[in-house]
């Protein structure tokens, strides 16, 4: 085990932002176009099911109403990412063999069903009732999102990684900078946030509407019955920690609890700056969105490692402006904080998807969509503790901005490693 774990840090493979291949440079050659239609239908299927998970943006506040202490809501909100980090690798392994159709259907109908149960609730037994449906939708979460990242990786052209992980980024966006601003309109009309969470359920439909059209390509496995029978878990696993992006994952992961953190605490912060929370998520969705629109064709272009850097900076700069900053600069730093935010998330990802093989680029990308789970699972038990233990709201966006600063080291140690390699290969 000590190996394996040596083994990720210490074998790097230097390989460059991929370019097309020679033959796109033939006349008469039509390049694979990034919009294709499965490339469409996957964006709004994945937007709708993704706005489950916008609307817990008022999920700590609920579960406070419901007088749950801070430690417990910390654990209820981790409960769900926890068992999409548990079930995704097993769905990985489970969607390389057999197709996707069958998993993606009954994970979006069991996602969609729990959203209806949040009106059972009762105060008296919140904390098990609540924890049993975070659970159950995160198993469900995992299946449907490993599917999704397996078609995603199929969809994406050689020499458009970064392109294309951009616009995907925006099904995440797009329900951010809508679902929270709506649903401060409509919590006093439906009567509150389990009502709010019910509701939602109602964008299962053109999900599920979506899946269907695009069943020929979900019944298809990524490897054949004869190809199967050769991979093992110790081929999986050294595909894995051979990989060299261990410093990438890391990154990740420390990048991905800042975002996490801001999500789920930024109502509770602005409770005490008198801040709106609707305008953070719309002013920082808006501004990403713009950026990943107009801004994706050049994101290809980058130096990976420079901007992730200094967006890592910036993003730290802007936690300690909520935290500590004036309301009247509240929006402003919302949209610079979605400007880092539009291309750090981009660029990670490509260079994930850059340092991979064909053969590895599902199992790496998923390994990667397994440190945002992780985000998920450790950064609510972690801003649950800085409240428990009386460092209050702008206790967590101080521990944000430490963890998104931690994004920039493990890139720039990353830098280091790759710079060293090929010159002590000469």
């Amino acid at each position: 085990m000590v190996e394996a774990i040596l083994s990720i840090f210490g074998r790097a493979r230097f390989v460059g932002p991929q370019k097309p291949p020679k033959r796109w440079d033939k006349p008469g050659y039509q390049p694979q176009k990034l919009l294709s239609r499965d490339f469409i239908l996957l964006f709004f299927m994945a937007m709708c099911s993704n706005s489950y998970i916008a609307v817990y943006y008022c999920f700590e506040q609920w579960m406070e109403g419901l007088r749950i202490d801070a430690t417990w809501r910390g654990i209820l909100l981790s409960s769900l990412f926890a068992m999409i980090l548990v079930f995704r690798p097993v769905t990985s392994m489970f969607m390389l063999r057999f197709g996707k159709l069958w998993p993606m259907l009954l994970s979006l109908i069991a996602a969609t069903s729990v959203m209806t149960l949040y009106p059972f609730v009762s105060a008296s037994g919140a904390i098990p009732m609540i924890l049993c449906l975070r659970l159950i939708q995160g198993v469900a979460l995992a299946i449907y999102s490993a599917c999704t990242v397996g078609v995603l990786v199929e969809c994406i052209p050689p020499g458009q990684s970064a392109r294309g992980f951009a616009l995907f980024s925006l099904t995440m966006l797009l329900p951010y900078s809508i679902i929270p601003a709506l649903s401060e309109v409509l919590l006093p009309l439906v009567g509150g946030e389990a009502r709010l969470f019910a509701w939602t359920a109602i964008l299962g439909i053109p999900s599920l509407i979506m899946v269907l059209l695009l069943e020929k390509r979900l019944r298809k496995p990524e490897i054949t019955p004869a190809e199967a029978i050769g991979l093992t878990r110790e081929k999986l696993l050294f595909s894995i920690t051979h990989s060299g992006l261990a410093f990438v994952y890391l990154a990740c992961l420390s990048f991905s609890s800042t975002t996490v953190l801001a999500i789920f605490f930024m109502k509770g912060l602005c409770g005490l700056t008198g801040a709106h929370p609707a305008h953070f998520f719309t002013a920082y969705s808006v501004t990403i969105i713009l950026v990943r629109v107009f801004g994706s064709h050049r994101m290809d272009t980058l130096p990976r490692h420079k901007y992730t850097i200094i967006c890592s900076l910036v993003l730290a700069a802007c936690m300690a402006g909520f935290a500590y900053g004036s309301s009247a600069y509240f929006i402003p730093i919302a949209c610079v904080y979605g400007l880092g935010l539009g291309f750090l998330y981009p660029l990670l990802a490509a260079a994930v998807y850059d340092r991979s093989t064909p053969e590895t680029r599902s199992i790496n990308s998923n390994v990667m969509m397994a440190t945002f789970d992780a985000s998920g699972m450790l950064a609510p038990v972690l801003g649950g503790f800085v409240i428990a233990e009386g460092f209050g709201y702008r206790g967590v966006f101080v521990t944000a901005a430490f963890t998104v600063g931690l994004c920039g080291l493990c890139m720039a140690i990353d830098k280091v490693r790759l710079v060293k390699k090929p010159r002590e290969g000469k």
